[in-house]
């Protein structure tokens, strides 16, 4: 019974503005993107296995930005009456966007200025900067090669919060949900008949851009949105075994199966798994290891951990011991995680704590009050300061 009283009810999730194991999920999530990009395992065993399916930390980061995006703006909705798509827009722009660009900035110097690449790489790196800078990298053939390749998935992310964000505001919660099933359903059935067909066309890499993980964790927010079904859930992942179940198994089959592509059955079963997970964590939000102080830092900075990590690893290989896989994980984590650190303390939180104080969803409560506009009770009663910094924290990187 102790053990059971560790679930979260449906009022404190609905209340909750932070939940510290997401960052630890983060922080896994970034190591396996790590672990994948460093000198490969030339043998095939299931060290081999678990670096090439390192490439879906990529998919923990969607499915868990789904769920935090959707959740903040229903939040959003439900306490201050509507949705400010601006201030939402600019909340995601000021988080992500200046350090975005640093990086960016920062590889140019190194290909325009340094030449530090081969000639290939750097007329690649030519070719798709409009694409960097106006995020649809994702869209191209060459979306994962040449510098500054790990963009693909951040001009994923920032189309979401795009077409997303007008969703939500412009039309029903049921047709949003439907919309996010059936595009789920249209993808997994085109990719199982007809294989992957966004290769050499452009006009389906632009169709079937979307990533089937984010729309799982949107899901995920609307589920547990709805009190008969968070308490559904809360009963079976809330018991302390099914969570930990879960992620052993998950951790198990992701070193012993190569997962084909990233629309294949193996996959989608991967994100289901990714989500039970996440929805575990949120309802039972106590856990000892993602919720451990190192995780919950490396999970706070894994943005700047992943925009970085290529060039850490890049200088880390040229060392003595370089083509080390063990020694260039180590050594590039160790190295990314203090450099990340560093700029998150100097560079990325004074622009967190700005936007969290001007673009706050709930800042406008006072002047809705002012105006005769009617507040839910429960935050009209809050004090100034409680109102704008309840749900500030709630957010997706």
């Amino acid at each position: 019974m102790k053990s059971l009283s560790c679930r979260q009810s449906f009022e404190a999730f609905k209340t909750s503005s932070y939940f510290n194991a997401l960052d630890g999920l983060r922080a896994l999530s970034i190591l396996m993107v790590l672990f994948h990009h460093v000198t490969k395992y030339p043998a095939r065993d299931f060290l081999h296995t678990l670096q090439e399916n390192g490439r879906y930390g990529v998919a923990f980061f969607f499915v868990i930005s789904g769920f935090l995006i959707c959740t903040l703006l229903l939040r959003e909705e439900e306490k201050t009456g509507r949705i400010d798509l601006w201030k939402f827009y600019g909340r995601r722009a000021l988080r992500l966007l200046p350090l975005y660009y640093a990086a960016l900035l920062l590889q140019a110097v190194l290909v325009f200025a340094l030449h530090q690449y081969t000639p290939e790489n750097q007329q690649l790196f030519r070719d798709k900067l409009p694409a960097y800078l106006f995020y649809y990298s994702n869209w191209l053939a060459t979306a994962t090669q040449g510098p500054f390749f790990q963009a693909w998935s951040l001009a994923v992310e920032e189309q979401f919060y795009l077409v997303f964000g007008l969703l939500l505001f412009f039309t029903s919660r049921r047709l949003v949900i439907g919309a996010a099933l059936a595009a789920w359903l249209i993808k997994f059935s085109v990719y199982s008949a007809f294989g992957n067909v966004d290769v050499g066309s452009t006009f389906w890499r632009v169709v079937f851009s979307y990533q089937e993980p984010i729309l799982f964790g949107v899901l995920a927010a609307f589920v547990l949105n709805c009190r008969s079904y968070y308490e559904f859930f809360a009963h079976w992942l809330g018991r302390p075994w099914l969570p930990a179940g879960l992620g052993a198994g998950t951790a198990a089959w992701i070193v012993v199966h190569p997962l084909q592509t990233q629309s294949s059955w193996d996959a989608q079963l991967f994100y289901l798994l990714m989500t039970l997970i996440l929805i575990g964590l949120v309802v039972r939000p106590t856990n000892t290891v993602l919720g451990g102080r190192f995780m919950v830092h490396v999970g706070k900075i894994s943005y700047g951990i992943y925009l970085l990590h290529m060039f850490i690893i890049s200088a880390v290989k040229k060392l003595p011991g370089g083509t080390s896989p063990v020694f260039c994980f180590l050594v590039s984590a160790i190295a990314v995680i203090a450099v990340a650190s560093l700029f998150y303390r100097f560079f990325e939180h004074p622009i967190i704590a700005f936007y969290k104080r001007k673009l706050s969803p709930l800042n406008s409560c006072p002047a809705r009050i002012a105006r005769g506009i009617p507040v839910p009770a429960h935050i009209k009663a809050l004090p100034p300061l409680a109102r704008s910094s309840k749900e500030i924290t709630l957010t997706s990187g």
